[in-house]
């Protein structure tokens, strides 16, 4: 409960840019506000990609890629997973833990390849001669400057295809359309409206596009611009975001669209991937495109995703989406480098290297999670990009990682199964939580809007405290206690579990631990003290003195969830005159000095008497 006060984790060994991050200025009551996504996904207007084009690459990665075109963003959604990633971990922050866009995803939701060469090498060419020769036209000054080419020109020039088009002007159209597809959803910058043409020379032979290793160098793209977003000072983010929303609606349900479950033409009976998938021939990421969406009420704004990722449960967030009947509907191009998935190693697209640590997501792997080891992700690379290096050959600065790369198959991480969900106090989890900052929605709200979900998770903590107090102290208490006390913390206890089951926090709850055991001496001495039979049901005294029987409700069980009335009251409590001789008048002396700490209340003396006439 003290994380909504603090402006950082208890421990700060693992957040060490936390005072550059924009989860500080959201916990200062600053507002960053949603972020400005410079992607561009839609289809061109007035942009034909001819049928010969599409044909050519229908047997290459790219053809995936060309089935996203017209998938738009959720930029409240980005902007709300910006705010708890951590460039210190190359990972998402989130209160069950932490989550990542892995390699593993990026083959099966966007198709591209993980094994082949990296995407790098030189930059100092004659830009202007070498697009007149692989691309067969010329821009004009005005839209080549440097390395960066304009985008609407490629869309002006290279829309439809001549019907006279030889072999030649048809790869140029080809080339064409895959820096399109680079510009807009695997590398777009932050301008919006150029691609660098620095990929270019990769196309010359267009025999040879799947030996290139295309997923590690959009996900190394992803990483690099989502450390960039995290910093307070930024306004926008660009990066192939198609990934990363593609990700979120795989995996978690906050926000998720609604597909719908047509019958598919090209097979009997429904496709369970939607009607837009077409089986054993798209990725996965094309069931989200162009289909019918809805979005969920309560959740359309970035306050509202914060909130709801400040209560997310484990049931919202789905581990392993990937099975391997979801698999079999996909073709081999979006599985066939598994064994690279779980791979501990830099990945690298020219001037950018991000490390990939998939041993701090076990789980989405299907293994346990264990405390990780330190991952380094050398922050300093981050201050390398392509500004004031037009001419250097990146393939030689990047020696080092490229050989790591190359034997990123001596790094594979590998973890214990375990199809277990994670106990609240598992050691990780302890230790997450200890050295993160699970919530950045302030409660008390500063401002006029009040946070449901966060005051929900606040009441849930509160329940916590009272059961954990109360099942403390009922494996502690004196035997000379009286009952009706007992009786009361015990109800108090079980309402509170209840409580807690029923809107989906018991998880929260410390595992039982049984009281205990008293000699049978002692206990047939307390229940011959208290006029009671070991083998009679509870006995609820009424203000009148007579007994009625009860029996107490079960741990755990909606049925039997009690209600505030049925918990016994100062009202409800035995009076003396119903009370054994044998027994002697009660004294708030007996409850034990912690309980009362733990239900907030101050037994000063005059209290005492006090309640003691009353009783």
């Amino acid at each position: 409960m003290e994380q909504h006060q603090q402006q950082g984790p208890v421990n700060p060994e693992l957040l060490t840019q936390q005072e550059v991050h924009r989860s500080k200025a959201i916990l200062e009551g600053r507002d960053v506000g949603s972020l400005r996504c410079r992607s561009h996904l839609v289809s061109h207007k007035g942009f034909l990609v001819s049928d010969q084009v599409v044909d050519f690459i229908r047997d290459t990665q790219f053809f995936f890629i060309h089935r996203l075109v017209g998938l738009k963003f959720n930029v409240e959604l980005i902007s709300a997973l910006v705010e708890r990633w951590r460039p210190e971990t190359h990972s998402f922050h989130l209160t069950i833990g932490e989550a990542i866009v892995t390699l593993q995803d990026v083959q099966v939701l966007l198709g591209l390849r993980i094994r082949g060469d990296i995407i790098s090498g030189p930059t100092a060419y004659n830009w202007p001669l070498l697009i007149t020769e692989l691309l067969g036209k010329t821009p004009g000054s005005e839209d080549l400057k440097g390395a960066s080419l304009r985008i609407g020109w490629l869309l002006e020039k290279f829309s439809g295809l001549p019907e006279d088009a030889n072999e030649d002007v048809l790869h140029q159209y080809v080339r064409a359309y895959l820096l399109i597809l680079m510009a807009t959803i695997m590398f777009p910058d932050k301008s919006g409206n150029d691609i660098q043409v620095i990929y270019l020379p990769l196309l010359r032979d267009l025999s040879n596009l799947d030996n290139y290793s295309w997923g590690s160098a959009v996900l190394a793209t992803l990483y690099r611009n989502l450390c960039r977003a995290s910093n307070v000072k930024s306004k926008d983010i660009g990066g192939p975001l198609v990934l990363l929303q593609l990700w979120a609606w795989e995996r978690i349900s906050i926000g998720r669209p609604t597909l719908t479950r047509p019958v598919n033409a090209t097979h009997h009976g429904p496709n369970p991937l939607g009607s837009q998938h077409q089986i054993r021939i798209d990725s996965l990421g094309r069931r989200w495109a162009s289909v019918i969406r809805k979005r969920p009420e309560g959740v359309t704004t970035l306050i509202g995703y914060r909130d709801a990722f400040d209560s997310m449960r484990h049931d919202q967030f789905t581990w392993q989406p990937y099975t391997r009947q979801i698999l079999s509907f996909l073709p081999p191009f979006c599985y066939d480098d598994s064994d690279d998935w779980t791979v501990m190693a830099p990945m690298i697209c020219f001037d950018i290297v991000e490390w990939h640590f998939p041993n701090r997501v076990a789980r989405q792997f299907g293994w346990k999670q264990i405390i990780p080891l330190n991952s380094d992700t050398e922050p300093k690379l981050h201050k390398v990009d392509k500004r004031g290096a037009s001419s250097r050959n990146w393939i030689e600065k990047h020696q080092p990682y490229i050989a790591n790369w190359v034997r990123r198959g001596d790094f594979r991480f590998r973890g214990e199964e375990d199809d277990i969900e994670m106990n609240y106090f598992d050691p990780y989890m302890v230790w997450y939580r200890d050295r993160t900052i699970l919530r950045l929605n302030p409660f008390p709200p500063q401002a006029t809007y009040q946070a449901p979900f966060g005051a929900t998770e606040y009441l849930a903590q509160g329940f916590v405290n009272v059961h954990n107090t109360c099942d403390t102290e009922l494996r502690q208490m004196p035997l000379e206690v009286p009952p009706h006390f007992r009786t009361m913390v015990s109800h108090l206890r079980d309402y509170s579990s209840q409580s807690l089951e029923h809107v989906g926090y018991s998880h929260l709850l410390q595992p039982t631990v049984e009281p205990r055991q008293e000699s049978s001496s002692m206990v047939q001495e307390s229940l011959n003290l208290m006029n009671v039979d070991d083998d009679a049901p509870l006995v609820q005294y009424t203000r009148r003195g007579r007994r009625s029987n009860s029996s107490m409700p079960a741990r755990h069980s909606m049925s039997s969830m009690p209600s505030m009335s049925s918990m016994p009251a100062m009202s409800s409590m035995p009076s003396m005159s119903s009370m054994s001789p044998t027994m002697k008048k009660p004294s708030m002396k007996k409850v034990p000095r912690s309980l009362r700490k733990g239900f907030g209340i101050a037994f000063d003396e005059k209290a005492r008497r006090r309640l003691e006439d009353m009783m």
